[in-house]
């Protein structure tokens, strides 16, 4: 047993500090760990994944530029198909208006022979009428006076006279009104249908849109920014495609896209320090509808009215 109580001279003053050992190890035991295996990457290389994603986006211009390449040639061929099938269908309205025109003339020339007829018919009554007159008022001049039935006569035939001219001035009026109304309403009736094709097209394909900015953009005049103005409904497809238009027109530094309610589907107006052009659907449709009016050989009464003045 330990001893627990000590005599003075039993014990033994230290100057120092003593480490008494502990009978017990409190120490924690150490927990092996079995270290996990550490998988090595053995996919790209930061610089393969930057080369690949420059092939990539190399591949995608070029794709990008042949859907614009393909997107431009389908639109100019939809232009022309378009203006082709207008044209095709002014001459055929204008074979017509020729044909329509030829029976107004034939019905208009029957009404003459008429009028001429019914004209001869009036003069020859009314000179058998003014000579008969004349004779009786001879006969009867004895007693009431010839010069009195011989005036009487005369008037008689002049009235007759002047009632075959209006009848033969409303026959003519006639005749012209009924050759303007018709070759009216054909020239109207070929430019209405040539309205309805270009507007079915310019609100159905929406290619026109931007074959219309780039043929406009390539008549722009040196080197500047400009304002590209288009319809509510085509703002969208026009502000994607501003880089392709700039890669194809050169001279275009930057290209900023608009809304105007007052420009139609497929037209727009491009704006430069230097002034406008104007690429709307209808201004395009009036050159057309001048260029069919040009080529018609029907005049209609507003225009020959205009030209007389």
């Amino acid at each position: 047993m330990a001893k627990t109580v000590f005599r003075p001279n039993e014990i033994k003053a230290c100057s120092g500090s003593v480490m008494l050992k502990l009978p017990v190890n409190f120490e924690p035991e150490v927990e092996e760990v079995e270290a996990e295996p550490v998988e090595v990457y053995e996919g790209p290389t930061v610089e393969e994944l930057r080369k690949e994603a420059e092939e990539y986006k190399v591949q995608w211009e070029a794709e990008k530029q042949s859907l614009l390449d393909k997107a431009q040639a389908e639109a100019k061929e939809i232009v022309a198909k378009a203006e082709q099938a207008a044209f095709d269908e002014v001459k055929r309205q204008t074979d017509q208006a020729q044909v329509a025109k030829t029976n107004a003339e034939a019905e208009a020339a029957d009404v003459l022979k008429k009028a001429n007829e019914e004209a001869a018919a009036i003069i020859a009554q009314a000179q058998e009428e003014k000579q008969k007159i004349h004779d009786e008022a001879y006969k009867t001049g004895f007693d009431e006076g010839r010069e009195k039935g011989y005036e009487e006569g005369n008037l008689e035939a002049q009235r007759l006279i002047d009632r075959l001219h209006v009848i033969l001035d409303r026959i003519m009026d006639k005749r012209q009104e009924i050759l303007d109304n018709t070759e009216q309403q054909i020239v109207e009736l070929v430019l209405l249908m040539a309205r309805k094709v270009v507007k079915v097209i310019s609100e159905n394909q929406r290619n026109v849109v931007m074959s219309n900015v780039l043929q406009a953009l390539r008549k722009v005049k040196g080197r500047g920014d400009v304002i590209v103005r288009v319809n509510l409904a085509d703002v969208k497809l026009t502000t994607e495609h501003t880089k392709d238009f700039m890669r194809a027109v050169e001279n275009i530094q930057n290209i900023t896209v608009a809304e105007d309610s007052s420009i139609d589907r497929g037209g727009c107006i491009i704006e430069t320090d230097f002034g406008a052009i104007d690429a709307r659907i209808s201004s395009q449709l009036a050159e057309l509808e001048q260029k069919i009016l040009e080529i018609s050989p029907i005049k209609t009464v507003a225009k020959s009215s205009g030209t007389e003045s």
